[in-house]
């Protein structure tokens, strides 16, 4: 136990010792992303309970399609449009616009059918909305009508949900625009798909935070390696 411990303290001094040099340009590179990384996972952080929606509200929905101006909080909205979506029996769409963590604006429509639900607008109209008034995000919220809850897990995007994110993420990201989707099932959200904009917190401000904090001092040269290795 003894060597144990001695050899556990020489290796925390070689450690300590080894990284009091300042990052090297690739190092610095590396924790800006980690950084905006957690930063954004911070940022799209949401309510993971079910929340009672106003029941006048969702027999109103408008099936053909329509917008709507809200005030809703972005930590809150998965949940209320889970909420909206529950116990409907043919699938719906919502499609949130987001900036500040705030939501202002969304647009629901309902599906032919039970089996699949589109979008009314097209990637071009919602890329036009987003700029028009400075969004940062746009979220699309879909359910997965289910006809035996007790046998059946309907919480999963099927292949054409991802290949369709996949598609409208292009062109919204190239927009400056993020996409987040969810699948919606008995009141609770379940988030599939994200992808984020390089313009969206980007990562020229995390470097150029790093790079004023590197090689300042010894000591807050091994915070920087501490936070870039764990």
């Amino acid at each position: 136990m003894e060597y144990f411990l001695i050899g556990s303290a020489l290796v925390v001094l070689l450690f300590v010792f080894t990284h009091l040099r300042p990052l090297s340009e690739s190092e610095m590179e590396r924790l800006s992303f980690k950084r905006r990384g957690k930063t954004i996972c911070q940022y799209f952080t949401f309510d993971l309970h079910e929340y009672n929606v106003d029941k006048n509200f969702k027999k109103r929905m408008h099936a053909n399609g329509k917008f709507y101006r809200l005030d809703e909080n972005l930590y809150n909205f998965p949940s209320t449009a889970a909420g909206l979506l529950k116990y409907k029996k043919h699938e719906w769409i919502i499609i949130a616009f987001e900036k500040n963590k705030k939501i202002s604006l969304c647009w629901l429509n309902k599906g032919f059918d039970r089996s699949g639900v589109s979008p009314f607008l097209s990637v071009n109209d919602l890329i036009d909305i987003a700029k028009k008034d400075a969004y940062a995000s746009v979220m699309i919220f879909h359910n997965h009508p289910n006809s035996n809850p007790n046998h059946f897990d309907c919480s999963k995007p099927s292949q054409q949900d991802i290949k369709s994110a996949n598609e409208f993420a292009s062109k919204l990201n190239n927009g400056g625009i993020n996409l987040l989707e969810f699948v919606c099932e008995r009141g609770k959200h379940h988030q599939y798909f994200a992808k984020y904009s390089d313009l969206f917190l980007p990562i020229s401000e995390f470097l150029e935070v790093v790079r004023n904090q590197n090689g300042k001092s010894k000591l807050g040269n091994l915070s920087l390696h501490l936070s870039r290795i764990f």
